[in-house]
């Protein structure tokens, strides 16, 4: 029996048990907390959509061929409407290198007298749809997207379509994040199947698929599976607390292990889209890593645990106010940082106008200091910033791009002269 049926089981016989001793008063109960989900789902239903997107993918090398391909594609997957007037956040990998994107729409449902038992029927979005780029699919409506903007560091894309008075799903605001056990939902279209309801809890908080990956996650055991990416995972209240991003299996299907972008990661990336068109990242101009009990004694350092600045760039805000190899961070923005994710977590949530506020344990002795922050866009570095005119593919067979001081800031690299390559070609 597989671990999802065993807890099914479990709670089965849980729920039996309970109806069995208290009788009507349980079997009420039961009822109640049915309802209540019913009438969950009825409220964040229309608010979730089903993305369609046509992209070009890179095909495999056939053989004899150096070189990979590229053909068209179809890739489906959700996202969430968080703004009336038809914002909508996805995943950045669901819409990457799309040559066209669709939403299509959930419409409400139509319940029966009692409140409770849905009657299979849907209402007309109440929504206003502006533009001729619909296209009807039963009731449902299938409207052309634009992408505002993307960042791939969280993994979250912004999408906007031309209508207004849409329901949608706020982003929570509490500063408390999920908890361990807490009951959440996520709904998406998974395998394309849209409006797909599925429950569970939340698994674990600060989870990192791979050691020093430098996201944190929120880990589920709702059923996640290809499709549900870019869709909510939802608490109790409705409320987003994560976007569904991607799952760990070794079948490519929902084995309980999901995980989603926590939800003030999605609030501060959602602002900075909407204004800006990309995420600014703040960088002072070190470079961390974990410290180890052997490290540590390598080093003679005076903690065995933690994050250490292995580097401190020349020229850089965190060289001008001070910051030395070998420190220890221990807490930055007044929070403490035992991990480098937690270092990573903060950094990418700070705003770039304001002094990074940081703690560094040197020796025995806390210093404090107040670091002004160079604000770097996150695509700045990316592969699709080389300008490909004045690239060196014909003469050397490589990508390169020309590096300045903010490039070289962003790489994390001593120098601001010379060619930074990003790519080579098959026959270089």
């Amino acid at each position: 029996m597989r671990g999802g049926d065993v807890r099914r089981f479990l709670i089965f016989l849980f729920l039996a048990a309970g109806a069995s001793a208290a009788g009507d008063d349980r079997t009420n109960g039961l009822a109640q907390f049915s309802g209540a989900l019913e009438r969950l789902a009825a409220t964040v239903a229309p608010a979730v959509v089903q993305v369609q997107v046509s992209a070009w993918c890179a095909s495999m090398p056939a053989n004899g061929e150096d070189v990979a391909s590229l053909k068209s594609c179809r890739v489906v997957g959700s996202g969430v409407i968080v703004d009336a007037s038809g914002y909508i956040i996805t995943n950045e990998h669901v819409v990457r290198n799309a040559r066209r994107i669709r939403v299509m729409l959930t419409p409400k449902p139509d319940h029966s007298e009692d409140g409770l038992a849905p009657s299979g029927k849907r209402q007309e979005l109440d929504a206003v749809i502006v533009g001729a780029n619909r296209e009807p699919v039963g009731k449902r409506q299938v409207l052309d997207a634009v992408v505002v903007g993307a960042s791939r560091d969280t993994d979250i894309a912004l999408l906007k379509i031309e209508a207004s008075g849409l329901p949608t799903i706020p982003i929570q605001q509490r500063r408390q994040g999920p908890r361990q056990g807490q009951v959440v939902l996520a709904v998406g279209s998974p395998e394309g199947l849209d409006n797909t309801m599925t429950i569970g809890i939340v698994s674990a908080v600060g989870r990192q698929p791979t050691p020093d990956f430098p996201m944190l996650y929120i880990q589920t055991d709702a059923a996640i599976n290809p499709g549900n990416s870019g869709g909510p995972l939802l608490d109790a209240e409705g409320e987003l607390i994560g976007i569904n991003t991607f799952m760990l299996s070794e079948t490519g299907r929902n084995q309980g292990l999901g995980f989603a972008v926590p939800a003030a990661v999605v609030r501060y990336v959602y602002e900075q889209l909407r204004t800006r068109g990309v995420v600014r990242q703040s960088l002072v101009g070190v470079l961390v890593q974990t410290v180890t009990p052997g490290l540590a004694q390598g080093l003679d350092l005076s903690r065995g645990y933690g994050v250490m600045i292995s580097d401190v760039l020349p020229g850089s805000p965190a060289q001008a106010a001070g910051l030395l190899p070998r420190d220890i961070l221990t807490a930055v923005d007044g929070a403490s940082i035992s991990a480098l994710p937690y270092y990573n977590a903060m950094m990418s949530l700070h705003d770039p106008a304001v002094p990074v506020d940081v703690k560094v344990l040197r020796g025995q002795e806390t210093l404090h200091f107040q670091i002004p922050a160079v604000a770097v866009d996150d695509r700045y570095y990316r592969d699709a910033s080389i300008d490909l005119h004045e690239s060196l593919i014909s003469d050397l067979g490589i990508f390169g791009k020309a590096l300045n001081s903010t490039l070289a800031l962003g790489l994390g690299l001593r120098s601001d002269t010379g060619v930074y390559v990003v790519a080579t070609t098959r026959r270089a």
